[in-house]
């Protein structure tokens, strides 16, 4: 079911099995895989089941370090999180994203993706995925000819695009109709409380900005907030430990991350029906497939680089009859459509070049393919990952939100390894689009990437947000461990970004989805454990009071 606290008495305490804090992806996920069980899901959600201004004021937050529009803009306080506003590219991480690189500091997870695999397919039903399919096949089914890169360079991939990426609309009647799930909007989590050792959760706080208060008890307690929100929660909870929930070794909110976003102007090419045959996106029965550009593994080793891949962009001027005709198609699909003005200038944008428009639509309805322009710019869009860096973290701010919170204070910092990464991957790109003969790339616009202090002025953050709470063995280099539990702490766990150790340079969703299914697997199985020894406890205790009432009688007759 789904519930307001605003319909709850003030002082209500609310009791579960399973106590998930957000309902983004990550707690949705969760809540879905104890769908059917015995087990009462408790789902405590700060925002409505819609975007709510006042709600999301609660997530501004003190800029310190690089500029960071994502503080605010990049998350979502609803029934849905950031999916209600997200595209639904997923990539799963490679192998080599799991293993140590002696070159990059901090690197390594404590697990492989030997370990991950079998959530991850299970992580892709959620996000209802087409098949993985290689991009070699993809061209091959589409009849061209693939761009072959010398591999050591640079290597051809596909991200899958999610059908249906709002978890708030595709998940809300599934969640609203489930007997032991039960939905808390407007719950706003502001304490977690624990035993005086520290190794138990007791409770967790709730309040509402009117004012009403609460509490949630449960058997185990599971943080589904972002990369952000996750750290500073565990950080404002200092009522028992003096520096928050689980961070005895200063280690929540440091190694914070975010994929650094850098924009290469101006790819020229000859060829651009080539490239755009290419590099367009493929649609197989619905499902999207985006082509990437990926750095190559040996290139990475030999030059000591991060991982980094890129999208061709073709251009599209706003008034373009392909920029209208895709405005046009995602109003509809969406439900939204514009004002009636708006509308008009969009159709008569459409129509203006009926050539091209009718080129675009035979290529997406016929050809199974993404419509781009004819003419125009071509942009590279590069996403580089961001090396572990204990300096790049949240704290807390010493202005307080509405519900009386220390808002978070980020200090974001990316460094050399990222810069030379970036430049070393546009040189690449120039190097091997020239050997192919397919286009060329003037370096001198890449001349700020050769800057220390300039190049930073290129790269952007992409609201990917993790590594706050990352996964070690040790208490003392994480804050959970394998098993995505916090250390000395023997009820809680944290299923998000946050708990990234590294981040490839794969878009985050998927893989904390596949983390969320083993955290919910890891639960359920703890809690069928348990259920045999407390009932063999509340046997014994009837028995104990039989025992006491007969013997109370046998005294009473004598």
């Amino acid at each position: 079911m789904i519930k307001d606290f605003h319909e709850f008495d003030d002082g209500a305490c609310i009791t579960a099995d399973v106590c998930i804090i957000g309902a983004g992806a990550a707690g949705i996920t969760v809540a879905k895989e104890f769908l059917g069980t015995h087990f009462s899901v408790l789902v405590l959600e700060s925002g409505g089941l819609d975007n709510e201004a006042v709600i999301q004021k609660l997530n501004e937050g003190e800029v310190v370090g690089l500029p960071h529009a994502g503080i605010e803009k990049g998350r979502f306080r609803a029934f849905g999180g950031s999916t209600i506003a997200w595209g639904g590219q997923t990539l799963r991480l490679g192998a080599f994203d799991f293993q140590e690189r002696s070159w990059v500091p901090y690197s390594g997870w404590p697990i492989t993706l030997q370990d991950i695999e079998p959530y991850y397919d299970r992580a892709e039903r959620v996000l209802q995925l087409g098949p993985n399919i290689p991009y070699q096949d993809l061209c091959a089914r589409a009849g061209i000819d693939p761009l072959i890169f010398d591999s050591a360079k640079l290597n051809m991939e596909c991200s899958r695009w999610s059908p249906l990426p709002n978890f708030g609309t595709t998940y809300r009647k599934e969640l609203r109709e489930a007997r032991n799930i039960s939905v808390i909007l407007h719950a706003n989590v502001t304490q977690i409380i624990t035993n005086h050792a520290a190794t138990t959760v007791e409770q967790v706080e709730i309040r509402t900005l009117a004012g009403k208060r609460g509490t949630a008890k449960a058997r185990f307690y599971i943080i589904c907030c972002g990369g952000i929100e996750s750290a500073r929660l565990l950080l404002a909870s200092d009522r028992i430990e003096q520096h928050g929930v689980g961070n005895k070794h200063d280690l929540v909110g440091r190694y914070f991350q975010d994929h650094v976003h850098i924009w290469y102007d101006d790819i020229v090419t000859t060829k651009r029906k080539l490239l755009q045959n290419a590099c367009e996106s493929f649609f197989i029965r619905g499902r999207k497939y985006a082509p990437l550009i990926a750095l190559g593994e040996r290139t990475q080793a030999e030059k000591q680089l991060v991982r980094i891949h890129g999208t061709i962009i073709f251009w599209m001027e706003a008034d373009s009859s392909v920029a209208a005709v895709k405005t046009l198609f995602r109003a509809v699909r969406g439900k939204t459509l514009p004002p009636l003005g708006e509308f008009r200038q969009l159709v008569g944008n459409s129509l203006a070049d009926p050539g091209e428009l009718l080129g675009v639509m035979y290529r997406y309805w016929i050809q199974k393919r993404a419509g781009t322009p004819k003419r125009g710019r071509v942009f590279l869009a590069a996403l580089c990952e961001m090396a572990p860096d204990p300096n790049s973290r949240i704290t807390l701010s010493d202005i307080r939100d509405p519900l009386g919170m220390r808002r978070a204070r980020i200090d974001w910092r990316v460094g050399e390894l990222e810069r030379r990464t970036a430049s070393e991957y546009i040189r690449t790109i120039a190097s091997e689009f020239g050997r192919l003969g397919i286009g060329s790339y003037d370096l001198k616009q890449a001349a700020r990437l050769d800057d220390e202090r300039a190049w930073v002025q290129m790269a952007t953050d992409n609201n990917h947000h993790m590594g706050t709470t990352r996964m070690h063995e040790s208490d003392k280099l994480g804050v959970v461990d394998s098993k995505c539990q916090v250390h000395g702490i023997d009820n809680l766990y944290i299923a998000s970004s946050s708990v990234f150790p590294s981040s490839g340079s794969a878009y985050p969703t998927v893989t904390i989805l596949a983390l969320c299914i083993r955290v919910a697997d890891r639960l359920k199985d703890l809690l069928v454990r348990a259920r045999p020894v407390e009932a063999l406890k509340e046997q014994l205790s009837i028995a104990g009071s039989n025992g006491e009432d007969d013997a109370r009688g046998a005294a009473g007759r004598n």
